[in-house]
Formats: structure tokens, sequence, C-alpha cells
């Protein structure tokens, strides 16, 4: 009975697929295969090292793209576990409960999705990144930023696929897949925490080659156009691997759902789900450091040292607030008070361990002129004096840039 299931298992399978909600009847499962089928990309939620310190080991990069049983019928009509005729014909769904085949369907959507997707995966690969055309236009260099390590997220998905697979053709009525999810998150679902990481410099690289490259932009539009992409961008495309990662642990959170309190297939996908979680928090944890990197990077750009040179960028430091105030020049008199230079402007880079005092020049640059670590800055308010001196306070640096104790006295635009 199992010898052609491989052949029925890709009746949905389109390029990627709507967010999964949780549908208990057979109707609404129905509806929800249907509409996989139809469309693509997955709508989930989607950026240490640099991309170029990433280098691929994929087994697959010098070969053809292997065939995958479950790839070989997208034009099936079975949308559904209990639909297969291996399985009408085996008389199970008379003596399974309702909540069996419901969970049957949950650990089904699970592999179909998986084919689905790597499907998906190798459309990017073949006619995106192996494209003659584009390989000509674009320097090694910005071809690695641009597709990163996703050969190894391709290999993952493809042993990840064969193991369900396999699964599936051991019986009628699946054992279970959340054991299959847990091991190769485990072992290998870190090449997403990798790929994820480097979307920063993905989508930056991206957006310049097509304002830099009208060759580039001209080649990315005519293979979008490519009914094999389905009226998708290739920007959908980059974006698989952090939605795949995030759609996997919904799956898994429906399978949880519907097993039995207390069961092995129970433990299983608490332990799936566990470590699925630890992959998506790390892959937002790469995307959150990539971007402070950045973030830091610029601003390291803009900086001119008046005084002894401050290294800005670092792997542990990020920046809080940054902003303009008012320095206030000469002696709390009525004269002064009354003149239009009682007050300096004076910018402020604010970071989660230091602090750098600078002055705005032209060309959109900052001279520093002094700094201190965070831990060493006290503030104290004062008394409200009056509307000059309204949202006015003193900022103390215990040790600044010449090691000595410094003060100034700062007016906020607001409390």
């Amino acid at each position: 009975l199992s010898c052609n299931l491989s052949d029925l298992l890709c009746s949905f399978l389109g390029l990627l697929y709507q967010e999964y909600r949780d549908k208990s009847t057979r109707e609404e499962i129905e509806t929800r295969r249907l509409q996989d089928s139809q469309t693509d990309p997955e709508e989930t939620s989607p950026s240490e090292e640099t991309p170029s310190e990433a280098e691929p080991t994929s087994t697959i990069e010098n070969k053809a793209p292997p065939q995958i049983n479950l790839l070989r019928n997208s034009n099936s009509r079975f949308n559904l576990w209990q639909d297969l005729p291996e399985v009408q014909n085996s008389g199970v769904l008379s003596i399974l409960q309702p909540d069996e085949i419901k969970l049957q369907e949950a650990m089904f959507e699970l592999v179909t999705s998986e084919a689905s997707y790597y499907k998906s995966l190798n459309l990017l690969v073949s006619h995106f990144m192996e494209n003659e055309r584009l390989k000509k236009i674009l320097h090694q260099s910005e071809a690695h930023i641009l597709f990163s390590n996703v050969l190894d997220v391709m290999a993952v998905s493809e042993r990840f696929l064969l193991d369900l697979e396999q699964r599936v053709e051991e019986n009628i009525v699946i054992s279970d897949v959340c054991d299959i999810v847990y091991q190769h998150t485990v072992n290998h679902f870190s090449v997403y925490i990798t790929y994820v990481s480097n979307q920063t410099y993905q989508e930056r690289a991206y957006k310049q080659l097509l304002q830099d490259k009208p060759a580039f932009r001209e080649v990315i539009s005519q293979l979008e156009l490519d009914p094999k992409c389905k009226g998708l961008s290739f920007s959908s495309f980059l974006i698989l691997p952090f939605q795949r990662i995030t759609r996997l642990k919904l799956l898994v959170q429906n399978i949880l759902k519907k097993v039995e309190e207390k069961s092995d297939r129970e433990s299983t996908a608490l332990d799936a789900h566990k470590e699925l979680e630890t992959v998506v928090k790390a892959c937002n944890e790469g995307v959150r450091k990539m971007s402070r990197t950045e973030q830091m990077i610029s601003i390291q750009k803009k900086l001119e040292f008046k005084i002894k040179s401050v290294p800005i960028i670092s792997h542990s430091r990020w920046l809080l607030k940054q902003g303009e105030l008012q320095q206030m020049n000469g002696p709390k008199t009525s004269r002064t008070l009354r003149t239009k230079k009682l007050f300096r402007e004076i910018y402020l880079f604010l970071f989660n361990d230091l602090l750098v005092i600078c002055r705005q020049i032209p060309g959109d640059k900052y001279q520093v002129f002094d700094s201190a670590p965070r831990g060493l800055l006290r503030v104290e308010e004062l008394e409200d004096q009056g509307q000059s001196l309204a949202n006015v306070f003193i900022l103390r640096l215990l040790e600044n840039a010449d090691d000595r104790e410094a003060s100034y006295m700062l007016k906020a635009s607001s409390q």
C-alpha cells in the first residue's frame, strides 16, 4: 500500500503558503489545503559574524537538485491525508477516532508543507542564484552576501524532507513526526540562524544593487516575470528561511494541541517545540545584533574626534539614545539670560556603556569633544528657575576623556 504513496503527496505544492490557522473540521482543513496549493510565500513574521565569515558547506552545490519524491506530482488532487486512496481503501478511517484523524492531518500538513518549502528554495537557487546572466553581473562577494548560506539551508531541508517522507511511507497511519523535527532542529537547524542573522546585510546589498546596477535590476525584473514565480518578487524568496522556521513552530504547536495528554507523542512535540523556539529566538537575536552593528558602523563614520579617539564599534555595545541638547554658557546673570548666546547646541550619543558629546559640523558629521563611561555619569536636576532655565540639568562626568572630572549645564526641549 505504501509503494506509491510518495507519488501522491504533492497536491498542495504551491511555492509557499498563508499563515497557518488551526482548523479542526474536515471542511476547514480542506479549505486550508486548497488555499496552500494556490498561494505562495509563507506570510509569517521575519536580521554576529559578517556574511563573509559564514562560508557555505553544502554538498549539493555542484550537482543537480535532488529529486525528492514529494515533489514529483504537483498536480495531485489529494489535499488531505484521509483523501489518499491507500488510506481510504485500508478501512482505517472507520476505525480511528475523529481526534486521531485530526492529528494525522496535522502531521501530514507538516510533511507536505516542508515539500512545498523545499520546492520554493530550489526555485530560489536554480532560477535566481544559478542564473548565468545574474552570475556575470554580480561580483562573487555580492552574490555571497545576497544569497548567504542558502545552499546549506536547502541541504538541511532536503535531509529533513527525506526523513519525513520515509516516516510517512512506513505506515498508512503516521506514528509521529515531532521526533524527527526535534532531531533535525538540534543537529542541523543552526544554518537558519546564520542565514537570518545575515538578513541586514542581505537587504542592504539588495537595495544597493537595485540602485547602482541597472543590469541587475533588469535581470531580476525579467526573472520575476517567469510563470514559475507566480507573481512573487525576488525578495519574497530571500525571506523564505526565517518564515519557514517560524512556520514550523506553529505547525508543531498545532500537533501539540491534538496529541493525547501525557503520551509519548506529546513529549516529543513538547521537545520539538522547545528546540524550535530556541532557534527562532536565536534568529531574532542575530537580527538584532546585526542591526546594532550596522548602526554602530554608521555612527562611527560620522564621528571626528577633537580629543583622543574612542573605539565605537563593539559587539557588546548598542545605541540607547541620540539627540540634540543646549549647553549653557557664561554666568547665570540677568544680562546673559537676555542674550541669544546663553546656550549653544551640542549633540549626544548615549550607548549602553558610553556617552559621547559632540558638536554637529558641516557634512552631516559630528566633532567629538568629550566622552565618559556611562557608569561614571551623574545627573543633578535644578529647581524651576523660570522659563529660561526650564528643563535644565547638570551632567557630571566623574572621569572624562582627559581623565578628569567635568561638568555641563544642559537644557532639554521638554521634561
